[in-house]
């Protein structure tokens, strides 16, 4: 996507990204509980890895300006962390309390073709899973089961149950990954040798 962007694009992500995570600094509203929002504060809207050309709706978050300045000045690496357990966080609540969530926002999205909406999420969720498992696999090398299925769900924005499914598949015989056991028992997820 190019760098610039049209006044309906900005407003087209402004109001997702509001629906999916509310319409308030994400920063103020985690570390202090404050909520800076509209009416009184303009938010912007952030890209987390510093990259303007990345329209991911994971990477996008809304912020106030003082934040905004004050992640520029942060790593790239210690900036994505923050947003990302700050989005997890923002997520946890909004479940809770039954408002809008990424995952909600995503399954509405999908059109109704084939089968529930439940299969449709399926081509969004595997394809951010896999992503997702491929990234802790070149960081890592390893990982425990658990903790990839738990990690692996929270990027993909599906359930442990869908995360745990999709390993399953993909720690068959024919494919990329395979299980195997560390000194202390526990089960560790490793590309196939």
């Amino acid at each position: 996507m190019p760098k610039y962007q049209t006044n309906a694009q900005r407003q087209h992500r402004y109001e997702k990204i509001a629906r999916a995570e509310g319409e308030r600094c994400i920063i103020c509203w985690i570390e202090k509980k404050v909520r800076r929002g509209p009416p009184n504060v303009n938010l912007e809207i952030d890209h987390a890895d510093g990259d303007p050309m990345n329209w991911n709706w994971e990477n996008l978050h809304l912020v106030c300006h003082r934040d905004n300045c004050r992640l520029r000045e942060m790593p790239v690496k210690a900036r994505t962390t923050m947003l990302q357990d700050y989005s997890d966080q923002v997520e946890k609540e909004r479940e809770r309390e039954n408002l809008p969530t990424w995952k909600t926002i995503l399954k509405d999205e999908i059109t109704y073709e084939y089968g529930p909406p439940e299969m449709q999420a399926h081509k969004v969720f595997l394809k951010r899973w896999l992503f997702r498992v491929h990234q802790i696999m070149r960081e890592e090398g390893s990982e425990k089961k658990k903790d990839l299925i738990t990690r692996a769900a929270h990027y993909a924005k599906c359930s442990k149950q869908t995360s745990t499914n999709y390993l399953e598949v993909y720690t068959s015989i024919d494919s990329p990954f395979m299980e195997s056991s560390d000194s202390q028992g526990n089960v560790i997820i490793t590309y196939r040798k």
